[in-house]
Formats: structure tokens, C-alpha cells, sequence
């Protein structure tokens, strides 16, 4: 996940307004200068639900970008954002966070593809006027087909069950004791929760086996309407790398299976109560002082 995730437009356009897919050549205006955009993601981003609008100017003529939006039928809540962004000459890579709004779901499916989604944007030469864009993102969109899945399937198990956490115990170690707790909403059959994990610095793991716990670690059958597993919160991956990637302390991932079905990604929710009883494992672990 940490790792900067690319999908390229595959498009070279120029200002006046002609647009090309990457697979076959288009005539360019030649008193204007190209432009190259596409779609990136880091760790902050997958935190803030956005990307960047990753834009290079290719041409000897310094570009203004005014306003940056990723348009798609398939997301709501995506907006306009105004940039400012000066692209010189030479490809530079100028970045303009957006968000790309929540995924918009049909019924129950889980792999649902995006419809054909564009990058608008407002530019002008340094002394011209200003110009609206629009570049289409190539058709299947693996980047934006990804993030309308994880909204999707997040939906779909929320109607089903939900995946929280249960009262905690502060322990001697400074470390704290509870449960992972599944309850039924929606789904009649066997839920079975293969697995979770902890986040970049807190370790979440069943007790008292810990990583020894055989999986899955949980299974709900029909008819039960609860179920609790007893786990311990530790600060054993406090690292110094751990300790620099602390942009995301609370996703806690988890996989789930609905009556023997393949596993599907979801997260442990996290209330006020989580964060206030995890927050002195954290600052004890970045002061130094959590007992290994």
C-alpha cells in the first residue's frame, strides 16, 4: 500500500484542445505547447480518499493551470479545485491533490468497473487567455475501477455485519487488552473473519497466541448474532521508519469471507473510545518508553 500507485492518462494533448489515447499519433497545434497529466497516489492520499493530478509541461512555454478537477459519473462529491500551478518548461512534475468523492453503487457488485472518467482543467499560456480542457483517463481505468471496488465492497459488508472494537483495559506494560467484536446487520449465513492486522505503528493480535492464532480467527454461524475475540494492542512495531510513516496509526485492516466466499477487504472502525485508548500506546512509543 505504501507504494506510489500510477495510472497513466496515456493521453498528449495540446492547448487547442485535441486529445490523444497514447496508442496512435493526433496532429498537434504547433504554436502550442503539450501537456502530459496523470493520475497518482501515496500513502497520504489513500488516507484523505484523493490523488494527484500529476501535470508535465513538455513544451518551451511556461503553462498556468487554474483549475484542476477529475470528473467521473461513477464517484459523487468530486469538485473543482482552483491550483495556481505554474508548470515550466522542461516536464516538471507539478501535483494537485483532488478528491475523487465516494464510488457510486449498483445492488451487490463487488468488482464493478468505472464509466469513462476525464481530468477538466482551466490553462493558459503565461500572457494568453485562459482555456477549458478536458482529457479523458483511459478506458478500463485500473486506478479508478480499484478505488470504486474497495467503496463498493465496503458497502456491501456494511449492510451485512459490522467489525468494531469492544471496551479496553489498560495494562501494567502501558499496553491495552479488548475485543474485535462482529456483529450481524443483514447476511443469514457463516461470516467468517479469516484475519486482521494492525496498523504501520500499533500491533493488533488475538490472545494468547498471538501470531501462533491459528485462522481464521473468528467464525460466526447462522443463527449467533455476536461474536468476540479477545485481542491485545502493543507498540511493538515502534521503529523509526514506523514512527515516519504515522500518517495512517488507525487503519486496521481486516478480511472477511460470507459463507465460504473469496476474502474481502474491509477495516476495523474506530471510534473516539479506540483513539483515546490508543493514543498513550503511540506517544509512549514515540517517546521511547514502550516496554518491548
Amino acid at each position: 500500500m505504501g507504494r506510489l500507485l500510477v495510472v497513466a492518462l496515456l493521453i498528449l494533448v495540446s492547448l487547442g484542445g485535441a486529445a490523444l489515447s497514447g496508442h496512435a499519433p493526433v496532429a498537434q497545434d504547433p504554436a502550442l505547447p503539450p501537456l502530459r497529466v496523470e493520475l497518482t497516489q501515496g500513502r497520504v492520499d489513500e488516507v484523505r480518499h484523493t490523488v494527484q493530478i500529476s501535470m508535465h509541461n513538455d513544451g518551451a512555454e511556461k503553462l498556468v493551470v487554474e483549475r484542476v478537477e477529475l470528473q467521473s459519473p461513477s464517484f459523487t462529491g468530486t469538485e473543482p479545485v482552483r491550483a495556481d500551478a505554474w508548470l515550466p518548461p522542461g516536464g516538471l512534475q507539478v501535483d494537485v491533490p483532488v478528491s475523487y468523492g465516494r464510488g457510486v453503487c449498483a445492488g451487490d457488485e463487488l468488482t464493478p468497473r468505472a464509466a469513462p472518467s476525464f481530468v477538466a482543467l482551466r490553462v493558459h499560456t503565461e500572457q494568453g487567455p485562459a482555456r477549458d480542457v478536458r482529457f479523458p483517463l483511459t478506458d478500463p481505468n485500473p486506478m479508478l475501477d480499484k478505488f470504486l471496488a474497495i467503496d463498493c465492497q465496503q458497502a456491501y459488508l456494511d449492510r451485512q455485519a459490522t467489525f468494531t472494537f469492544g471496551p479496553w483495559t489498560r495494562l501494567p506494560s502501558g499496553w491495552v487488552d479488548g475485543t474485535v467484536v462482529v456483529r450481524r446487520t443483514g447476511f443469514k449465513g457463516t461470516i467468517t473473519l479469516r484475519e486482521f492486522a494492525g496498523s504501520i505503528l500499533l500491533e493488533v493480535m488475538p490472545v494468547p497466541l498471538r501470531e501462533a492464532t491459528p485462522k481464521p480467527y473468528g467464525v460466526l454461524p447462522p443463527g449467533t448474532d455476536e461474536l468476540q475475540i479477545p485481542i491485545i494492542v502493543d507498540g511493538e512495531r515502534c521503529t523509526p521508519h514506523a514512527l515516519a510513516e504515522i500518517k495512517k496509526p488507525y487503519v486496521f485492516p481486516a478480511w472477511v469471507s460470507l459463507d465460504g466466499g473469496p476474502p474481502l477487504y474491509t477495516e476495523l472502525k474506530i471510534t473516539d473510545a479506540e483513539v483515546a485508548a490508543f493514543k498513550p500506546v503511540i506517544d509512549a512509543c514515540a517517546a521511547g518508553h514502550t516496554q518491548m
